[in-house]
């Protein structure tokens, strides 16, 4: 009989604490893999030894399940759709517009509340019809619709001078890479959205330290977020706090990364994953997002190394005070 290693219990004893509410295999894998099984309010970081394979085949499994992309859902509804051409044309075209217009009011009713979106929800109606063709033509073709039509619908997104997210000179590049996949009749790529199938490929193709070191990454932005918060709110005045907010205001991806942590530090713990997961998978599997993910966080050094310590700080301050209402003790 095998022996059983302290590895292998610790991960035994980790899953059965995630099944406990009859969870999924591939969920209870996932979350071990993003968060600690024991955590309860706060968000603490995981050191449970998952075996690789079980964890390549829970991303892989999370890949077919994903509904966080525009592209994911085109791809089902096309699926669903059959082989007529004309009604894969206008699932694709119902299906991108839904997804869009329910960013756009999501994206809407944030801003109203004084919070962050990311700069690549729709801001107008008009933005949301122009990703939802770019997104049906990313999955159908160009072809499908003419680079022309795809540009114009997409030029109320991108395309201005002061557009933050992708620039003038980023935008004509995109048209003539959308001119060229029509006349080759290739499909486009979307950054951060490829295709099922293309994902799946570059999750597999990514060593997998690199996955757990980009999971380490984001655990650690998402325990620096309630400190944060704690400090902002105390009013101190930080070199380290500071430093964070330069980077944050000056580079988009950056302003990304700390918003989503931000987001799932205010989550369940047991839910982190389903926050953690999609950006994990982004960040390996979209073409140079890797190497500008590792420029991004490395511009925060070593300001992070200091945010748990700020957090006491602002603990200290505001302790004769109450808590924010549905906000969690450090």
């Amino acid at each position: 009989m095998a022996e059983i290693t302290a590895d292998t219990a610790v991960v035994a004893e980790a899953l059965a604490l995630a099944t406990a509410s009859k969870t999924r295999l591939e969920k209870a894998v996932l979350r071990v893999f993003t968060v600690h099984p024991r955590s309860a309010e706060a968000f603490v970081a995981t050191w449970i030894p998952l075996p690789e394979r079980g964890v390549r085949k829970a991303l892989t499994w999370y890949l077919g399940q994903d509904r966080s992309s525009a592209v994911a859902v085109v791809e089902r509804a096309v699926e669903a759709a059959g082989d007529d051409p004309e009604r894969r044309a206008d699932m694709a075209l119902a299906a991108a517009h839904a997804y869009y217009a329910g960013r756009h009011r999501r994206a809407r009713s944030t801003r109203r509340a004084g919070g962050h979106v990311h700069p690549a929800d729709p801001h107008s109606r008009a933005d949301a019809h122009g990703l939802a063709t770019f997104a049906a033509a990313v999955v159908l073709g160009v072809q499908e619709f003419g680079a022309d039509s795809v540009m114009e619908a997409l030029s109320e997104s991108f395309g201005s001078p002061g557009d933050e997210f992708v620039s003038a000179q980023a935008f004509a590049e995109m048209e003539a890479i959308a001119s060229q996949a029509e006349r080759a009749g290739d499909r486009l790529v979307l950054p951060g959205e490829g295709l099922a199938a293309d994902r799946a490929r570059r999750l597999g193709e990514t060593d997998y330290d690199t996955l757990c070191t980009v999971r380490h990454v984001l655990a650690v932005l998402v325990e620096s977020a309630l400190p944060m918060r704690l400090a902002c709110r105390a009013g101190l005045q930080d070199p380290a706090l500071r430093h964070v907010e330069r980077v944050r205001a000056g580079n988009p991806r950056v302003r990304h990364y700390l918003d989503c942590a931000d987001s799932v530090s205010r989550r369940p713990s047991a839910d982190a994953w389903e926050g953690l997961i999609p950006l994990l998978i982004s960040i390996c599997t979209t073409p140079g997002e890797l190497e500008a993910f590792r420029q991004d966080v490395t511009a925060l050094d070593p300001a992070l190394d200091e945010i748990h310590a700020l957090g006491r700080r602002a603990m200290a301050r505001l302790a004769p005070h109450s808590s924010a209402p549905g906000e969690r003790p450090a």
